[in-house]
């Protein structure tokens, strides 16, 4: 078997009887020996059945889950094929069957591991296609362009050597398996062909909010695979953002409602504020942050916020007695320096003290 063309599929039941029948006839007029994995997930317009009856005139094999999404459910018919190459693209006419040799000869012929078919690149574009549609896609690429070099990186029309798709730890949220096996087959070898986007004319977009949203948070969690540390720091400084709203809140409830010393009030502040920022550090902000002593982690941490205030004293200190930012209100400046050097200093003191995981096997389960 050269190829098994995987097709996600939820109620498109009047678009298979045409897509199938088109994706046939290209592989066939290339020589391609293949099959046609439709993935429907319990469609209530009868798709299951359309593609069953599609199966006595085609090779087509059929799966029906009883959940929803697509990336799961390209997976789930990866796993099906034996075949040299898998390829998925949409059910809804929008990637053109007759592009798929295309993308297919240059995996079988060992020139590429991944193909996808692109409307950025020259020869490439889209047909019918909205204003906001174009505006929202362009967007979104933007997003993952610190991820791939892909000139289309949300095409959803791809073909790769199965035994690279195998290998890899896919864990895809929402709609965009291509973007995350590009992403996690690392510096496979890339090419991407032209196509033309058409858009559907049976059924209704898939693409609705929900879509987005699982989006941003499929693009944040490929950037934290790239580059673990950047989006470890991201977090430990949005933790920080919201330590200060609870040292500020703490503070005010000592003084107001207790009439504490400024001094003391101070104190509880930070001693609040170093605690929530332990918590939402050690469950989410460090992987390794479960696997720590909560006693032991917990003193490191506060030490090394202590040093990090030290740091941010001196810093401000030595802004102000020995630079301009000691003048007017320059000292706001002076302080945000010293704020920003501080989170250094946490940071790292966090990850490779308060946070590292005992060596030895030895880890601690809370």
């Amino acid at each position: 078997m050269d190829v098994s063309v995987v097709i996600p599929t939820y109620d498109e039941a009047d678009n298979l009887s045409l897509i199938v029948p088109r994706v046939h006839r290209a592989l066939a007029a290339a020589g391609l020996q293949h099959e046609i994995i439709i993935v429907d997930d319990a469609s209530p317009d009868g798709t299951a059945e359309v593609a069953r009856q599609l199966g006595r005139s085609f090779p087509v094999r059929v799966l029906v889950r009883q959940e929803r999404g697509l990336a799961t459910a390209v997976l789930a018919g990866f796993s099906m094929s034996e075949a040299t190459v898998v390829a998925v693209m949409d059910a809804d006419g929008s990637h053109p069957p007759e592009r798929l040799p295309d993308l297919v000869t240059p995996v079988l012929d060992a020139e590429a591991d991944i193909v996808v078919g692109s409307r950025r690149v020259a020869g490439g574009g889209a047909e019918h296609w909205p204003w906001y549609r174009d505006i929202i896609s362009r967007a979104a690429g933007a997003l993952a362009v610190s991820l791939t070099s892909l000139a289309d990186p949300t095409s959803g029309f791809m073909a790769a050597r199965r035994e690279l798709v195998s290998k890899l730890d896919l864990d895809p949220l929402g709609w965009k398996i291509v973007l995350e096996l590009v992403v996690k087959a690392g510096p496979a070898r890339l090419r991407e062909v032209p196509i033309t986007f058409t858009d559907r004319v049976h059924g209704a977009s898939k693409l609705g909010l929900r879509a987005q949203v699982d989006y941003l948070r499929h693009v944040g969690r490929l950037h934290a695979h790239r580059r673990p540390e950047s989006a470890q720091f991201v977090r430990f400084c949005l933790v920080g953002l919201l330590g200060v709203v609870v040292d500020m809140l703490t503070v005010l409830v000592a003084r107001e409602l207790f009439q504490l010393d400024h001094r003391i009030c101070a104190a509880a502040g930070f001693t609040v504020a170093v605690t929530h920022n332990y918590v939402l550090n050690r469950y989410w902000t460090f992987d390794r942050g479960r696997q720590t002593r909560p006693l032991d982690s917990y003193l490191a941490f506060v030490a090394t916020c202590s040093v990090g205030l030290l740091v941010r004293l001196g810093i401000v200190h030595a802004l102000v007695e020995h630079t301009v930012l000691g003048t007017a209100r320059w000292y706001l400046v002076a302080n945000l320096v010293g704020i920003a050097g501080a989170t250094v200093v946490n940071f790292t003191g966090a990850r490779r003290f308060a946070f590292r995981a005992p060596r030895g096997g030895g880890a601690h389960r809370a």
